[in-house]
């Protein structure tokens, strides 16, 4: 079994953003994470991962098509080194499943709505029926 793992912080707008990316026998998965406001300190990071690795929320991708790091040129790593310095945030793998699982919660969470939407939509409408036949009981 094999597992490699990445984590990728950067500041996307107003906060500092990681991007946890880990490989476990050719099965991609990606989970992102707010920071703050201030970039995070080690230490703040080594907390961070020893405290809530366990609840991440990791979006699973296809299976890895890129090539393990054992496998790449010398050069190969130090270009991806150069292109990780500055800063150009997240991997484009790590983006698409993060997004794709993104969409997949979207519609998850539109089809719970409109079934508490319909749920209460019946329990109004037996509210007021009962509330009708109470009115034409009789005296």
């Amino acid at each position: 079994m094999t597992t490699t793992s990445q984590l990728t912080v950067f500041f996307d707008q107003a906060f500092y953003r990681g991007v946890f990316e880990r490989t476990i026998n050719g099965h991609y998965q990606a989970a992102k994470v707010t920071f703050g406001t201030q970039p995070p300190t080690y230490n703040q990071i080594q907390s961070m991962i020893a405290g809530r690795w366990s609840t991440l929320t990791w979006a699973s991708g296809d299976q890895t098509t890129a090539l393990t790091s054992s496998a790449q040129s010398a050069q190969q790593r130090k270009r991806q080194a150069r292109q990780a310095i500055r800063g150009r945030g997240s991997s484009p793998q790590a983006k698409q499943v993060l997004k794709l699982a993104h969409k997949q919660n979207l519609v998850l969470k539109k089809k719970r709505r409109k079934e508490t939407k319909q749920a209460h939509a019946l329990k109004v409408r037996l509210k007021k029926q009962e509330k009708r036949l109470a009115k034409h009981r009789g005296h």
